[in-house]
């Protein structure tokens, strides 16, 4: 909660959540849970646009996932608050072609009472696809020297807490929108 990155000690693991407060897995979930719940922690393994990583956690046709940030919590500054990454890639390197499976993002102070940034997309149309996470490719970068993350260097999903009028978060959840998808691959796949 410090004004800047300088008024605290800072490791880069505190970049990204702590902690899986529940996970409630949608139909066809499974890949990657047997590195669950350490492979949804910490920083994402981004390969590019071409390709999606298989570092992930499937949480399945309309699967939930909330995440904790432990003692800490996001705070609403200039730009991008949070980051989120899922495994979309190009199809044939064109980013107008993106392979994605999209969640809703929302985020909580207490846990208890959410807000969500609006999703409402289109299947196949990435211009509906703002406000959704899943659909920006993860990007590889040094992740033990990259502070503040910058959506230009790491890819995945900006969300700024300003658009929602929240001022600090501490939790966040994504729910996945599929209403179906084949075992054990279907639906967002948290990295």
């Amino acid at each position: 909660t410090a004004e800047t990155n300088d008024d605290v000690p800072y490791s880069a693991d505190l970049l990204y959540a702590q902690d899986v407060e529940s996970f409630e897995p949608g139909s066809g979930a499974g890949f990657g849970g047997d590195n669950f719940p350490g492979i949804v922690l910490g920083p994402p393994d981004g390969i590019g646009t071409g390709a999606g990583s298989l570092d992930v956690l499937s949480l399945g046709a309309g699967g939930i996932i909330t995440l904790s940030f432990g003692d800490l919590q996001l705070i609403d500054r200039d730009g991008p608050d949070l980051l989120v990454f899922e495994n979309p890639f190009w199809v044939g390197n064109d980013p107008t072609n993106i392979w994605a499976e999209l969640g809703e993002v929302s985020v909580s102070e207490d846990g208890e009472t959410w807000v969500s940034w609006p999703c409402e997309p289109t299947v196949g149309d990435p211009t509906t696809y703002n406000g959704c996470a899943g659909w920006e490719p993860s990007l590889p970068y040094d992740a033990s020297t990259l502070s503040p993350l910058d959506p230009e260097i790491t890819g995945g999903n900006a969300f700024d807490l300003a658009e929602l009028g929240v001022e600090r978060a501490q939790f966040v959840r994504i729910q996945d929108l599929a209403t179906e998808g084949a075992a054990p691959t279907a639906g967002f796949d948290l990295d």
